[in-house]
């Protein structure tokens, strides 16, 4: 499903070590279905601004949020997560973000501080930090603000990696910038 240079990079880390079935971590990636040899639609690539700042780095007021409703968003997201899977959660989450009237522009209240409140009133809870269920949670948190922040999807080859975090413009608003530059981002919401 590769093309280019990533299918270059793929190919090259597949005959590395030889013939097939001689590569374990291209066989670990097979066998937990991340990668599949056939034909398949090229992924897209998609433009996102790369990360200059993140706001939980930044010094700065914060937006007071209420853990409840954190906890909603995120409760919801890992329910549907675990019954439906990545593709219906999104195509949900999608969904949602088109009912939310999003600014981009004059008038947008600081993604800055309503990250940070999100992030002060996140540590109340009892769930150990994921990254898909929390950005979708905190996504949400913000589209209920006006506040149109991307939801990315980001992997990297080597060692094979996948993170999900929420991103204002060139403003990580869910990690530090040092965590998701190391990831090429392969999707948005």
């Amino acid at each position: 499903m590769l093309r280019g240079v990533e299918a270059d990079a793929l190919a090259a880390l597949s005959s590395a070590a030889g013939p097939a079935g001689a590569n374990p971590s291209v066989d670990r990636l097979t066998a937990r279905k991340i990668i599949a040899v056939g034909p398949g639609p090229a992924i897209a690539p998609i433009s996102a601004p790369a990360p200059a700042a993140s706001a939980l780095e930044l010094a700065g007021r914060a937006e007071p949020a209420s853990a409840l409703e954190i906890a909603r968003y995120r409760a919801e997201a890992s329910i549907r997560l675990r019954l439906q899977g990545l593709g219906p959660t999104i195509a949900h989450w999608r969904n949602l973000r088109s009912r939310y009237r999003l600014q981009t522009a004059d008038g947008l209240p600081e993604p800055g501080a309503f990250a940070r409140g999100y992030a002060a009133a996140r540590v109340h809870l009892p769930w150990r930090r994921l990254c898909v269920p929390d950005s979708l949670a905190l996504a949400r948190f913000l589209w209920a603000r006006g506040i149109a922040g991307d939801l990315l999807f980001g992997v990297r080859l080597d060692p094979f990696a996948a993170h999900a975090w929420v991103q204002f413009g060139e403003l990580v608003l869910s990690d530090n910038v040092n965590v998701v530059a190391d990831y090429t981002p392969v999707f948005r919401l």
